[in-house]
């Protein structure tokens, strides 16, 4: 099974609009992939979706229910992050690498210009969510 670490954008833009990319990615594709995660990642996640900018700018992201969030993540498999390379735009963005690193994962999938614009790093391709549904709908 594919391994991949998702990005915060991603589950972000999946709560926000379920009917996007990033939401048929969590909802129409999860199963044909193995999410990977890290505690930093997670903690990142949950912190950035009760950001006050964002519940106030997207009121729907206000009434997610967390434990939506709680059980798309007890899904994923976690891993220990033990060192952060400084490799990305973004120090922020250093701990979704480290987490693909760590958990020797296929790919990045993001929706952030700082990580796209990586490419592949350490021999993991960083790719949008369109081309990585592409990689489900191509092979079917």
């Amino acid at each position: 099974m594919v391994r991949v670490v998702l990005d915060t954008v991603i589950f972000v833009r999946a709560l926000i609009n379920p009917k996007s990319n990033c939401g048929r990615l969590l909802n129409e594709h999860s199963r044909r992939f193995q999410v990977v995660v890290s505690e930093p990642a997670v903690r990142e996640l949950l912190e950035v979706i009760r950001r006050p900018e964002l519940t106030a700018r997207y009121r729907g992201l206000a009434e997610v229910n967390m434990r939506r969030v709680i059980d798309l993540l007890s899904q994923a498999e976690s891993v220990q992050v033990t060192g952060v390379p400084a490799i990305g735009r973004d120090p922020k963005d250093d701990i979704f690498v480290a987490t693909a690193l760590a958990g020797r994962a296929d790919y990045i999938v993001s929706e952030d210009k700082d990580l796209l614009v990586l490419g592949d790093t350490a021999g993991v391709p960083v790719v949008d969510a369109q081309t990585f549904i592409g990689l489900f709908e191509s092979a079917t």
